[in-house]
């Protein structure tokens, strides 16, 4: 995703086409000053997957009072053991959604330019670097699995899949890893990681991505 046009400007956030002189974007008052021809420019934020996160929990939360409540209506006292095990986990799982949705209504960035790559993610520390800086990229991934704390023990969540951009240099390294699904979309974890590849190659960078047909590519060069 990038400015490119010369007699046009098509708004990296939006979309939107918009007139060379415009120094916003018509559509969404994105600022076009702050980049140029080439660069790639990511900014997006997950409103949506926060509402339709919001409306699954509220249909949740209604369905677990209605269970609720015919355990009160079959069992009478006996219901109290049945809600002391219920919401604990209930709260529990409400707890750590609130912490996991924080944060996706807000705008992040991911920047690459000829100068630097600058990231920006809500909660998470800000990160740029030059490309002076460092003379390979390594991608690596993990998964790992959510736990959801309750009143008497940790129930496992869902699947997570993160990934690490390591920045290495002759005398230190930097890195910035990020969840796919979260603090990217899914499809756009493969623009980024495929425009840091692009300007690696471009830069005289060695770049070594997280698959295996990667890997295997750099065994053949080192043999070589």
């Amino acid at each position: 995703m990038s400015i490119t046009a010369n007699t046009q400007k098509k708004c990296p956030q939006c979309g939107k086409i918009n007139l060379p002189d415009d120094n916003f974007c018509k559509e969404c008052g994105f600022e076009f000053k702050q980049y140029k021809a080439g660069d790639f420019v990511i900014i997006e934020n997950l409103k949506l997957s926060l509402y339709g996160s919001l409306t699954c929990i509220f249909i949740f939360i209604g369905f677990m009072i209605l269970v609720s409540y015919g355990v009160i209506t079959e069992l009478g006292l006996l219901s109290i053991l049945a809600l002391l095990i219920i919401w604990p986990i209930i709260l529990g799982f409400l707890f750590w959604a609130s912490r996991y949705l924080r944060g996706l209504a807000i705008d992040r960035k991911f920047i690459i330019t000829d100068e630097f790559i600058e990231i920006i993610v809500p909660h998470r520390p800000y990160f740029k670097i030059n490309w002076s800086e460092f003379d390979s990229i390594e991608i690596t991934k993990r998964e790992s699995m959510a736990t959801i704390p309750t009143g008497d023990a940790i129930i496992l969540g869902p699947r997570f899949v993160y990934f690490k951009l390591i920045f290495k240099g002759v005398r230190h390294e930097e890195s910035f890893e990020f969840e796919s699904g979260k603090d990217f979309k899914v499809r756009t974890k493969k623009k980024i990681l495929t425009a840091l590849q692009q300007y690696a190659e471009k830069k005289g960078k060695n770049f070594t991505g997280w698959r295996w047909k990667d890997k295997k590519r750099e065994r053949k060069a080192l043999k070589e």
